[in-house]
Formats: structure tokens, C-alpha cells, sequence
């Protein structure tokens, strides 16, 4: 089996990136150190819209294809990766209404919205299935209540897609539901919490928010299947794989120019093998990227695949970061946000090493916990029993 990009691929991915070498000079960017892509909203805004025009946020794209896309996006710190067609166009293009799908698809890929996910409760972290957002029926549909965290984007979505219980008589897995929220509606509340290297993640209070009946998404009751397969929908791997090359670089190009003790870092025999080892490492999670895509395309999708991928590449950007700052020394623990490069001096590739060491936490812990990952690569890929808890 040949599990290697090629073809129109290969031609798709040029175009691409002489779209992203354009749109992101970093001469020309408009940093905001308290959003998660380190960019203004007016910034974002407005290359979500020359990306729609180039057809880039299509929800139709085939896999590889929006997998070449994810990674060059994430190698450029371009603000395309938490865009409506990765955290919502799963959901909409495959549980939406004819009428949902004519409204909202156009917006989402002609970049004109911004909408966020939020599934996540206080109580309901790793186990989704702790939710106790209510969705409660009255005459003119539901009655929407509760307090979501952990949240990316919602200070700056137009809409987000939720989850909340429709039954309170039966556990969540069986009586919960989806719904699109418009986050103008009165009732709704956003409040910015800062994590650990400066942007913000965002809490929701839905306060008694009312929703009409076709604010309803997929099935009644059915929304616990829908989250669990639009969840793994996001876990290619291959944002994360598009990370570690821009990081993994900018160590290649530090190590050449940089020197201890009055010796080129790159004539250690350590250094160089340490960076030697990190590239293969890339290489595999690459390839264990691409055959999890090529599973997919195939029509034999392996269940197994998808957490194996998002630990693998989540955990390898922790190696690079904790390589980077050991390799650099002092110069590898002068911080700086995306985008602020020259705001800081002594800093080891502008402040990003330091930056790198503490965003690279959240990776491992959001978008299912790599620990509930394993256990998923146990029972599914490895035919254990299910963990007892």
C-alpha cells in the first residue's frame, strides 16, 4: 500500500502555499497576543474571506487535500485552523437539514462566519457524558440552559454548535442533543480566561436562551453519536504534524547560526543528533497521518487510527519543545507571543521556544485527553476490554 501524497496533491499544495506566502507576511500581520492564533479578529476576518474565494474552506474537499491544506496552514501560524469548516463543517454537512445546509454552508465556505464548538462542562471534561446543559421544550422549541468551558473562539463566533440534555430521565448518551446557537441571542454570555501562555480560552453561560425548533441539529436525542463522530473527525494529526515543522525549522535554522562556548551549535555531535532524531520522528508521525487519511479515502476506515495519530503528534511537539529550549539554554527561556518577535532581545527564534514549551500542554489534554486516547487505542485497536472506572 503507498500511503504518500502525490499527484494533484502535490499541485494543490504549491498552490497553497504561494497563497499563505502572500496572505502572511509576517511584516504585515496584525498581532493579538490574547487570541489563540496571536492575530487580530479584522485580520483573521479577512483572510477567512480570501480563503473562501480561493475555494480553500470548500466541505467538500476531499481528506488529503484538506490535509495538505491543515498542515501548510499550521506551518505558516496562519488563523485558518479553528475556522467553521474545522470545528463545525463535519457536524453541518452531515447531521444539518436540507434548509440548515442551504443557510449556513455558503457562509462557512465563502469564509463570511466564524463559529466555535462547545461541548465541554466544568464537570464534563474527558467524560462527555457528564453534560448537564439542559435543552428544555416548551411551545416555541426549546429553552436552552447551562455553562460551557474551556471553549475556543466564542468571544469571536457568530454561531457555535452545543450540545445539552433533551431528557433528564436517561443517562446523557441517550438524551442529548446538538443545537446551532446564535451567540447574538439575548441570554448568552462570554467570559475570556487566560491560560498559562496568554490567550484566552472562553466560558459560555446560556441563561434561560430561547431557540427555535430548527435551531434543533441531526436527531433528537442522538446528539451524544453525533459528538463522538464529529470529535474524531478532527484528530488527522495533521495540524499538529504542520506545528512541529515550523518548529522543528526554526531549531534547524537557530542551531546554524548560534554558538556556546565560541563553537557553531551545529558542529556538536550531540545537538545534531538530537535534531536528526526529531526528524524521524516527523517523518513517522507523518506517515502514520497519511495512512489514517488513506484508511479513510479507502472506505476502511480503522477506529484506531485517529487517537493513535493525535497522541503520536501531540506529544512529539512536546519533545520538540522541550529540544529547543535545552538546545538554546538561557536564549531557550526568553518568552514571547506569536507574531511579537521583535518586542523581546536575547530571545532564542524571537521568544518562540519558550512559547512553544508552554502552548504545547493543551494539546495533549484538549480534544480528548491523550490518556482517554489510549484507552480508545486499547479496546479498538488492540481488542482489550473497556477501562473499568
Amino acid at each position: 500500500m503507498d500511503f504518500r501524497f502525490g499527484g494533484e496533491n502535490d499541485t494543490f499544495a504549491s498552490e497553497v502555499h504561494a497563497f499563505l506566502e502572500r496572505e502572511m507576511p509576517r511584516d504585515r500581520v496584525h498581532a493579538d497576543p490574547e487570541d489563540l492564533s496571536g492575530l487580530a479578529e479584522p485580520f483573521e476576518r479577512a483572510l477567512l474571506r480570501s480563503a473562501g474565494e480561493h475555494g480553500y474552506l470548500s466541505t467538500t474537499m476531499a481528506p488529503t487535500a484538506r490535509a495538505r491544506f491543515n498542515f501548510l496552514v499550521a506551518a505558516f501560524d496562519a488563523p485558518l485552523i479553528d475556522t467553521a469548516v474545522t470545528l463545525a463543517g463535519y457536524a453541518l454537512s452531515t447531521f444539518a437539514t436540507d434548509a440548515q445546509r442551504a443557510r449556513f454552508l455558503p457562509l462557512v465556505e465563502h469564509g463570511e462566519i466564524e463559529m466555535c464548538i462547545a461541548y465541554t462542562e466544568e464537570q464534563a471534561g474527558s467524560d462527555l457524558g457528564a453534560q448537564i446543559a439542559s435543552a428544555v421544550t416548551d411551545a416555541d422549541g426549546f429553552v436552552l440552559s447551562g455553562r460551557k468551558v474551556l471553549v475556543t473562539g466564542a468571544h469571536k463566533a457568530d454561531w457555535c454548535i452545543t450540545t445539552a440534555r433533551t431528557r433528564a430521565d436517561v443517562p446523557a448518551r441517550d438524551g442529548l442533543s446538538m443545537f446551532l446557537v446564535d451567540m447574538a441571542l439575548p441570554g448568552i454570555t462570554v467570559v475570556r480566561r487566560p491560560t498559562m501562555n496568554g490567550w484566552t480560552l472562553d466560558e459560555i453561560n446560556f441563561d434561560g436562551v430561547r431557540l427555535g425548533p430548527d435551531a434543533l441539529l441531526g436527531e433528537r436525542d442522538a446528539g451524544w453519536r453525533q459528538l463522538l463522530t464529529t470529535v474524531a473527525a478532527e484528530r488527522s494529526g495533521m495540524f499538529y504534524l504542520g506545528f512541529a515543522r515550523h518548529v522543528l525549522d526554526e531549531l534547524i535554522t537557530y542551531v546554524g547560526s548560534a554558538s556556546r562556548d565560541g563553537l557553531p551549535l551545529a558542529d556538536d555531535p550531540l545537538v545534531r543528533d538530537r535534531i536528526a532524531r526529531l526528524d524521524l520522528e516527523l517523518a513517522a508521525g507523518m506517515r502514520l497521518a497519511v495512512r489514517t487519511l488513506w484508511s479513510i479515502e479507502a472506505g476502511t476506515p480503522d477506529p484506531a487510527l485517529p487517537p493513535m495519530a493525535k497522541v503520536y503528534a501531540t506529544e512529539l511537539l512536546q519533545r520538540l519543545a522541550q529540544a529547543a529550549t535545552e538546545i538554546a539554554g538561557h536564549a531557550g527561556l526568553v518568552h514571547a507571543p506569536l507574531f511579537t518577535e521583535g518586542a523581546v532581545t536575547h530571545a532564542a527564534a524571537g521568544g518562540r521556544f519558550a512559547f512553544e514549551y508552554l502552548e504545547r500542554v493543551h494539546g495533549t489534554i484538549g480534544g480528548g485527553t491523550n490518556e482517554v486516547q489510549r484507552d480508545a487505542i486499547a479496546q479498538l485497536g488492540l481488542g482489550l476490554p473497556r477501562v473499568r472506572r
